[in-house]
């Protein structure tokens, strides 16, 4: 949402507004990527002394609305605390992000005063809805840049290819290609022919084929850590060190002993099991007894 100029039938802290003496509410949002993930640091700092002990009691509430214009995503985080933390997923939002902030009114106030009203109000009383504005804070503006785009599209560093010979019955993995070759038994392969185009099975797709592919892949990488610049002419080991470099992690010789080769193969595609395990049991929500 786009902050603008509004009037108030009642007394709002607001920059440059002129309802409150020696009084302000200011707020800021940091982000830091967590692999595809966007976490997002919220503060917000109340100084009026009427009003930060309404928001202790929980009369009051800073609210941090979160929107993505380009993709219609919109949160809003309810705290009492100074500083709040939320996770936003990176297929959520794209491009600009807005973060606007305000303190409200949790429940109806009646005949609110303060004591720090400017002259004009003062010893007036007001009666305050719940979800009123009491005080804006600032608007961050952040810029999302996609960082899936090197795997996300499996086609980009896979190429999945039938095994035609009938006595096989397990995967195999061919690093020598441009490409990853996942080489399937061809009942196998046909299945995920014919399923991996649906949308709602990709993750399961990446959970049950690419995710082990990957895990072999930096296996082999991390055994043969000394020799790196073996695979430097091939297209996917460049696509791979840039997706890592992009959530964090440096694909080198040094880096190789701490490489935690399950967390970051599922980190580079967004921790897909959850999901793909919600598509199989086609629902969103899972419960437990």
């Amino acid at each position: 949402m786009q902050l603008r100029s509004k009037y108030f039938t009642y007394p709002v802290i607001v920059d440059g507004g002129d309802f409150y003496v020696n009084s302000s509410f200011t707020t800021d949002a940091e982000k830091e990527m967590q692999g595809y993930d966007i976490k997002f640091t919220l503060s917000a700092n109340l100084h009026n002394p009427r009003l930060e002990e309404m928001l202790k009691n929980g009369d009051v509430a800073v609210v941090h609305h979160i929107e993505c214009p380009q993709t219609c995503y919109r949160r809003c985080i309810k705290t009492k605390e100074n500083i709040a933390e939320t996770i936003v997923k990176d297929s959520d939002v794209n491009g600009i992000v807005q973060i606007c902030s305000f303190l409200i009114a949790d429940k109806n106030l009646e005949k609110y005063s303060n004591d720090l009203f400017s002259s004009d109000y003062r010893g007036f009383k007001f009666d305050i809805d719940a979800g009123c504005v009491l005080a804006i804070g600032n608007q961050i503006n952040f810029r999302i840049n996609k960082v899936k785009d090197d795997l996300a599209n499996t086609s980009s560093i896979f190429s999945v290819m039938p095994n035609l010979d009938p006595t096989v019955n397990s995967m195999k993995i061919d690093l020598t290609r441009q490409k990853i070759a996942i080489i399937l038994p061809e009942i196998a392969f046909n299945i995920y022919k014919n399923m991996s185009p649906m949308l709602d099975m990709q993750k399961t797709m990446h959970s049950l084929i690419i995710i082990p592919a990957l895990e072999y892949v930096l296996s082999e990488l991390k055994l043969s850590k000394h020799q790196l610049y073996l695979y430097e002419d091939l297209r996917w080991y460049r696509n791979l060190k840039k997706a890592c470099e992009k959530i964090g992690f440096q694909l080198t010789e040094e880096t190789m002993d701490n490489l935690d080769i399950l967390g970051v193969s599922q980190l580079l595609f967004g921790n897909p099991i959850t999901d793909g395990l919600k598509s199989l049991a086609g629902t969103e929500d899972i419960y437990e007894d």
